[in-house]
């Protein structure tokens, strides 16, 4: 295989990405590297090289650390700047008060879950205040001694983080609408003081139930993490990352991780209690609170399709899932949390139910079902319960959860997309390679190794002039199906199809062959079609790669029909 990999034009492993672009292993010059689009909004998330969800993120503020420009203020003077900060810069403020609520403010227009967050330093005041305006006004003040929570209202959650030399970092969390967001030098007891300083630095405002790593802004807000055009280079299955191309997909649920509006009777939730998949403090514990079950309830009317509802779920209880629809009838099934053991309900099955080990205890509790004709999806319920079939009795149960997901005309679960507040569309994922070379020639060989996920269509093609009159093309045209088709200025001289081709869900290596009358595929190792026909194959020079639903780990271009020892040693797993 060293020798075909040598003769390779074209050879793409992913690892080399910024926004936009994937870049080719060969050639290295940026001839061969790939453009990748999604489009504008930053709700797809993958698996890091640590095991961790990774997502997208803005900071929603405006001049996040120029408090004279878009900042306003209320009794106080002007933020004076240049002091020593806790990064070691410059950069820090000074904001002193002149007045009883003194403070400086900026307008926001915002809605759902945010986390507003400021680096903060004792200056002659010794206490912070923060307040989100907006619905019950959250507010949280803190010890700029200590970093202690002194009081708080409204909030979600509060955090304080010791940064070193006096400096902390202090999140306040709200579920409101926000109309203000606010920074007050104040006293222990009340804001009357008509005097007081404190110093700040790096002010944030982003969705979710955490603060995120500080993204600066001017002008207008900044994303980070995952972004929108960013290919997702996924690690899910090991060290060997694998390039996620997925459809377009919506989460139809609200709240994808602050889970105690929706809490049922007499349901404890505990907001930010442990350590999601994404690595951080923000799961929820549900706590059943010594009644029949806790529950989580999402209010719904869509119609009747095929769903796919999951959740991230850790303990040692049971968890079921279960999706309302007309007066009555319902589609429900269960998960062992401390096993990841699934189990459907005897009467009320979904179609189909499975886990995902996400480590460290998580896992992914995916269940698919069809919603028959006439009727209506009401709820999409989670329970916690302390065995199965113990949904009558008050013994104690809990269970961590994290991610809830309902995907609307889905036969198979996508990767987790957040919500705070608003459902949130994850655009489709679309990766193009367009250029003369090394598509020039009247034969080539294209090797991809891959996994597709369950029920997913998938294609690639070689194409001529990028106008799609002619291409040889491999598809997945039906459930573990592949298609060589040849097209020739509009006109098809060779179509085949083989069944069972491949397992879906599980790795898979194929080769596509061609030469002026001949198109071959390779898969696993194995000779699948063998297509010879009189046609004469033009010169094809652009590839388009349309993978969606797949995990491509790598992808070469051979500007040579390969051999068959070759093809079947490129695909030999």
């Amino acid at each position: 295989m060293s020798t075909a990999l040598e003769a390779a034009s074209l050879i793409m492993i992913p690892t080399s990405y910024s926004d936009g672009l994937l870049a080719s292993v060969k050639p290295n010059d940026g001839a061969g590297d790939f453009t990748f689009t999604r489009g504008s909004n930053i709700s797809a998330t993958r698996v890091n090289e640590q095991g961790y969800i990774e997502k997208g993120y803005d900071n929603l503020l405006l001049q996040s650390n120029s408090f004279l420009t878009t900042w306003s203020q209320f009794n106080a003077n002007p933020p004076v700047g240049g002091y020593e900060g806790y990064d070691g810069t410059n950069d820090a403020w000074l904001i002193s008060k002149t007045g009883a609520n003194g403070r400086i403010q900026q307008l926001i227009s915002k809605s759902g879950v945010n986390a507003f967050s400021v680096y903060a330093k004792r200056a002659d005041s010794d206490y912070i205040l923060l307040q989100l305006v907006g619905g019950v006004s959250p507010n949280a003040k803190f010890n700029l001694i200590t970093g202690e929570e002194i009081s708080s209202f409204g909030e979600i959650s509060v955090f304080s983080e010791s940064i070193g030399n006096g400096w902390f970092r202090f999140t306040i969390i709200g579920g409101n609408a926000l109309s203000l967001v606010r920074i007050y030098p104040t006293e222990e007891t009340n804001n009357d003081a008509t005097s007081g300083s404190i110093y700040i630095q790096d002010a944030m405002l982003n969705q979710g139930l955490v603060a995120y790593p500080y993204v600066e802004t001017t002008t207008a807000t900044v994303a980070a993490g995952i972004l929108e055009d960013m290919p997702r280079l996924d690690y899910s299955n090991g060290s060997c990352p694998s390039l996620l191309l997925e459809p377009s997909r919506t989460n139809i649920l609200v709240n994808s991780e602050y889970f105690a509006g929706g809490a049922y009777n007499s349901t404890l939730v505990t907001q930010n209690y442990g350590t999601s998949p994404e690595g951080i403090t923000n799961s929820a514990l549900i706590d059943k609170n010594g009644v029949r079950y806790g529950r989580l309830d999402y209010s719904l009317n869509y119609p009747s399709g095929t769903y796919t509802f999951s959740a991230f779920v850790k303990g040692n209880d049971v968890v079921k899932l279960r999706l309302d629809y007309g007066a009555g009838p319902s589609k429900e099934a269960y998960i062992n949390c401390a096993n990841g053991q699934t189990t459907n309900h005897p009467y009320y099955p979904m179609d189909s139910i499975s886990s995902v080990d996400y480590g460290n205890g998580w896992y992914r509790f995916i269940c698919t079902t069809a919603i028959p004709n006439g009727f209506t999806l009401s709820f999409a319920r989670i329970y916690v319960m302390d065995v199965v079939d113990g949904e009558g009795n008050t013994n104690p149960a809990t269970a961590e959860i994290y991610g809830a997901q309902l995907e609307q005309d889905a036969t198979y679960p996508t990767s987790y997309i957040p919500t705070y507040g608003t459902s949130q569309t994850r655009l489709v994922d679309t990766i193009d390679y367009n250029t003369i070379e090394p598509l020039s020639n009247l034969e080539g060989t294209l090797f991809v190794d891959l996994k597709s996920e369950l029920n997913t269509l998938f294609s690639f093609a070689f194409l001529l002039n990028n106008d799609g009159a002619s291409y040889v093309r491999v598809d997945n045209v039906a459930s573990n199906r592949l298609r060589v088709l040849v097209r020739l200025n509009s006109v098809f001289p060779f179509s085949q199809t083989i069944f069972d081709a491949f397992t879906e869900g599980q790795d898979f290596k194929l080769a596509l062959r061609y030469s002026e009358n001949k198109v071959d595929l390779f898969v696993d190792g194995q000779k699948k079609i063998d297509g010879t026909g009189t046609w004469l194959m033009p010169s094809l020079n652009t590839l388009t790669w349309t993978g969606r639903g797949t995990e491509t780990k790598q992808l070469l271009v051979f500007p040579t029909a390969l051999s068959d020892d070759e093809c079947i040693e490129l695909t030999t797993i």
